[in-house]
């Protein structure tokens, strides 16, 4: 019996709730997969300010991962903070790129508690307030900020995936020609 090669996708990271999400997302949407997380650089800071650097952090992650990997698409996750009003809305972004094209997509979005969002302002990263405040060692290769807050109702994987699933709409064949 032949075997058929699997679809390789490359990860812009080494923590286990995105690549566990890629894989969630994209074998969801295109079918099965194989998932390798690389270690690489986002090019941007611990935790993202506004849409624009946590798009850039992301694109960079799945550029970044395209180059160390043969693979069919590489994709690139950034969790960031957005202005709205006088609130901070953590979203996670998402880039996938095929060595020509990227596509995005966004999570949902929760509004960082004031506290965590003055914090992260003056430059200390978003998941050691978390741990902090949880007591959850790790939490950002966990549950995330998301499930300590909602009780694990909404965990920092499904908040990836969601991304995922987000920036491969145009991947999928009865979207293709929309795009």
């Amino acid at each position: 019996m032949a075997r058929h090669k699997l679809r390789i996708v490359a990860v812009g990271s080494t923590n286990p709730v995105k690549i566990e999400a890629v894989k969630e997302g994209f074998e969801k949407v295109l079918g099965a997969v194989e998932v390798i997380g690389v270690d690489v650089i986002s090019g941007v800071s611990s935790h993202p300010i506004g849409l624009e650097e946590t798009y850039l952090g992301a694109l960079n992650r799945a550029k970044n991962a395209f180059e160390k990997v043969q693979c069919t698409y590489a994709v690139g996750i950034e969790a960031g903070l957005i202005k709205v009003g006088e609130h901070y809305i953590d979203i996670h972004i998402c880039v996938v790129f095929d060595g020509v094209n990227e596509t995005v997509g966004l999570s949902q979005g929760f509004e960082y508690p004031k506290i965590v969002a003055e914090k992260v302002l003056e430059g200390i990263e978003g998941g050691k307030i978390a741990e902090e405040i949880s007591g959850i060692k790790d939490i950002g290769k966990n549950i995330g900020l998301i499930g300590y807050l909602t009780d694990n109702n909404i965990t920092r994987k499904d908040l990836c995936r969601e991304s995922v699933i987000m920036a491969l709409i145009p991947r999928m064949i009865k979207n293709a020609h929309l795009y």
